[in-house]
């Protein structure tokens, strides 16, 4: 039998080419061209178009890319006729596989397409669940941080009140009981008395520990007084601050965890007010704080961190520098991952800079972690005006 040839990459199934009703008209047309009845066949031999019960030893292989697709039935048409309807029948089916591969190569890329960006919005999607989910999180506990630390300054500041209160009031019995001790001096014998009792250092000594004891009350006031800083953070209003306070806060609060001989500097300029949830936005910043404070843990007294607040354009910049080990380049891009941290094992959640961005972010703002290995690590935090 001859073969007729055409490449193709697919062979789909003949009635899939050519359906019926066209596999009917084409042989109709074949038909009179050739002077005789026509037929079309599957590979299996079923009539798909035409006259069915020809001979079928006058059918014509239809050939393509090796792989046989069709059978052309003309009993009664010379040889060659048959070989060239044939072959225009090949090329017919070849343009037909051409375009249904065309067809459903765009179909896929369609698909693909729509495949991607599905998959791009469920990414999207789970990390703004993620996101809300940390951020229920976090304002749950930071909830529970804001009712202890308005216990606790509740608590405290009574007792502390009446305590420097008392002391004021030793210190006046105390200068009564010095000037006492003056005009025994005035009488006979009198320097005798005091001279054995030691009343002279006793007098002396008692005010200097009547002043520590004070500046310790006082020193305990202002922890109470930075705590309620952080007590209203189970309170979803927002108000109106001054971000140079609530940073002046955040440092006194992060100061006590520096490594002995370690120094932190302040360097706050002139800001605008601004409209926050203050006890999450100062939860925020101490994050960032004690985050730079670890960084210099090894640096021992020559460890240091730097705070500087200041408005430029339309935002407000805080920058927390250290010159600490800092981080390779290639952990960059993973500093704000949840529980991603370069701390050892038992040291660090990796949640603080987490929960920084999200607070920042909800607040409008950004965060930048900029380091370098060996040389020190800055975080920026910009806060729209």
């Amino acid at each position: 039998m001859p073969e007729i040839t055409a490449s193709v990459d697919q062979h789909p199934p003949l009635a899939a080419l050519l359906p019926p009703g066209d596999s009917d008209r084409l042989c109709a047309s074949l038909s009179v061209l050739l002077d005789s009845p026509v037929a079309l066949q599957d590979p299996a031999g079923t009539v798909t178009g035409g006259t069915r019960g020809l001979a079928a030893e006058a059918r014509v292989e239809i050939v393509c890319a090796g792989e046989l697709v069709a059978y052309l039935q003309a009993p009664r048409a010379r040889p060659a006729a048959s070989q060239a309807a044939a072959a225009m029948i090949a090329q017919l089916l070849l343009a037909t596989i051409e375009q249904q591969s065309a067809a459903r190569a765009e179909s896929e890329a369609r698909y693909r397409a729509l495949s991607e960006d599905f998959d791009a919005r469920v990414a999207t999607q789970v990390t703004l669940l993620d996101e809300r989910q940390r951020q229920s999180y976090q304002a749950e506990r930071l909830a529970s941080v804001g009712a202890l630390a308005a216990g606790v300054a509740h608590e405290i500041n009574n007792p502390i009140a009446f305590v420097r209160s008392n002391l004021r009031t030793a210190e006046t019995y105390l200068g009564k009981l010095t000037d006492l001790a003056t005009s025994l001096k005035t009488l006979a014998g009198g320097d005798a008395l005091l001279a054995a009792d030691d009343i002279d250092f006793l007098l002396e000594d008692f005010a200097a520990l009547l002043h520590d004891s004070i500046g310790g009350v006082d020193r305990v006031a202002r922890i109470v007084s930075d705590l309620k800083g952080f007590s209203n953070v189970d309170k979803p209003q927002e108000d109106v601050v001054d971000l140079n306070e609530l940073l002046a806060s955040a440092c006194r609060i992060a100061e006590k965890k520096l490594p002995a001989g370690a120094a932190l500097h302040c360097e706050l300029g002139v800001v605008k007010p601004f409209l926050c949830l203050p006890g999450h936005l100062a939860q925020a910043l101490l994050a960032i704080l004690n985050n730079a404070v670890q960084a210099i843990e090894g640096r021992g007294a020559s460890g240091e961190v730097r705070v500087r607040s200041r408005f430029e354009g339309q935002e407000a910049l805080i920058e927390v520098s250290d010159n600490g080990a800092g981080i390779e380049q290639s952990a960059l891009s993973r500093v704000f991952d949840p529980f991603y941290t370069t701390r050892p094992v038992g040291k660090g959640t990796g949640l603080g800079l987490t929960m920084a961005r999200d607070i920042v972010r909800a607040h409008g703002g950004e965060i930048r972690f900029d380091s370098v290995l060996d040389g020190g690590t800055t975080v920026t935090v910009s806060l729209p005006d």
